[in-house]
């Protein structure tokens, strides 16, 4: 195997200095979520749940027993975005 140096128009690449980035600054546009799941309980409500981060002693549910009462979620939601 030849040495890098002597291959033709090899440029041995200088590594570029560390930045110090904020990562509270404004280029941040979404913060560190917990992982979330949507799915149906054995009682056929919807269920949100969320993974138990470093800060939690267990998983985060949210419960909705009825398809209308997640219409309900939805039409809030949309709302709140400003997409009603």
């Amino acid at each position: 195997m030849a040495d890098q140096k002597q291959l033709p128009g090899f440029q041995p690449v200088t590594p570029e200095p560390e930045e110090d980035f904020d990562w509270k600054g404004p280029d941040v546009i979404i913060n560190e979520q917990p992982t979330t799941a949507v799915y149906r309980n054995t009682r056929n409500g919807i269920v949100i749940r969320q993974e138990m981060t470093g800060l939690d002693d267990e998983d985060q549910y949210v419960f909705f027993s009825t398809d209308g009462d997640v219409r309900t979620l939805i039409k809030a939601l949309k709302r709140q975005i400003g997409d009603s």
